[in-house]
C-alpha cells in the first residue's frame, strides 16, 4: 500500500502535467478559435493561482503568451 507521501507525489505529478496540458490546450483552442473566427474565451486565467510550491513552482507568464506562435503553426 502506498504511503501518504507516495500518494502526494503521484498527485503532484498529475497536477504538474495537468497544468502543462491546460495551458497547451488553451493556447491551441484560442489560436484555432481566432483562425476560425469562432467565439472564444474571455480574459485568460491567472497563472499564479495554479502555482504549487513543490509541483508547479515555475508557472508564470500569461496563457496568451504562446497564442501568436500557435496561430502561425496552425496557419501552415
Amino acid at each position: 500500500m502506498p504511503t501518504l507521501t507516495e500518494k502526494r507525489n503521484a498527485a503532484g505529478d498529475r497536477y504538474a502535467a495537468a497544468v502543462v496540458e491546460l495551458r497547451a490546450a488553451f493556447t491551441d483552442l484560442s489560436a484555432l478559435d481566432r483562425l476560425c473566427r469562432a467565439p472564444s474565451f474571455g480574459p485568460p486565467p491567472e497563472v499564479v493561482p495554479l502555482r504549487h510550491p513543490t509541483f508547479a513552482p515555475d508557472v508564470s507568464g500569461s496563457f496568451v503568451d504562446d497564442i501568436p506562435a500557435a496561430i502561425a503553426a496552425h496557419s501552415i
